[in-house]
């Protein structure tokens, strides 16, 4: 399926369109176009992942302010050091919508990342720029 075909299949069974890590050079991410193509179906823009650097981050937060979208974060923990290294603390919420409105106002929380989990990642992304 298309990108648009998968957020207009997301929006016909009531949910949220959420756009991960947009930038992040390391991982998969859709294309300026295919943003472009679905801009009006996105809900959430991930603007802090706990994995990105924060360049990348920055430029989701400009994307997210674009496209008027309210903003997500996640640690994105690929290991049991990573969990919690970054969450949101927000109000209750009944349905989608007071979702949305809710996450417009909730708190992003980041936690000071171990030097050795910053270290190990910074091996892992250079050996993946030389193969």
């Amino acid at each position: 399926m298309t990108p648009r075909d998968t957020a207009l299949d997301i929006k016909l069974q009531g949910g949220l369109v959420y756009l991960e890590h947009p930038y992040d050079p390391f991982r998969r991410h859709l294309s300026e176009e295919s943003i472009e193509a679905l801009s009006e179906l996105i809900d959430i823009v991930e603007v802090f992942n706990g994995r990105s650097d924060e360049r990348t981050n920055r430029r989701a937060l400009d994307l997210c302010t674009i496209l008027d979208a309210a903003p997500g974060a996640g640690s994105d923990a690929h290991s049991l050091g990573e969990i919690g290294s970054v969450y949101l603390e927000m109000e209750d919420f009944a349905g989608p919508e007071d979702f949305l409105v809710k996450l417009r106002a909730a708190t992003i929380v980041k936690r000071r990342r171990s030097l050795i989990l910053s270290a190990s990642e910074t091996i892992i992304r250079n050996l993946r720029r030389r193969a």
